[in-house]
């Protein structure tokens, strides 16, 4: 497979897991709440930053995971992905 499609799937990989990483820890929380209620909140609240800071620590695994796997392109994809959170959550706490 192409090298640019490898990391691009490691970038979905990273950004999918991230979000569902979150999603997670805020039905564990927060349990009771709908999937509107998560939404809003998560959107329209100050927990975007806390949260996605949280899910970043799945990436960790899964970037490992594909470095042992000797899928390096999909790590590289999976790394950029963090930054790109992590760039976001940056963002969040100074706004």
């Amino acid at each position: 497979m192409n090298i640019r499609k490898q990391i691009l799937i490691g970038l979905l990989i990273g950004l999918f897991a991230t979000f569902l990483i979150s999603f997670i820890v805020f039905i564990a929380t927060n349990p009771g709440f709908t999937f509107a209620d998560y939404f809003n909140i998560y959107v329209n609240g100050k927990l975007l930053a806390p949260i996605l800071s949280v899910a970043l620590v799945g990436n960790l695994g899964l970037f490992f995971l594909f470095l042992k796997l000797d899928r390096d392109a999909i790590s590289k994809g999976i790394l950029a992905s963090t930054m790109l959170v992590g760039i976001v959550i940056f963002i969040l706490k100074f706004l």
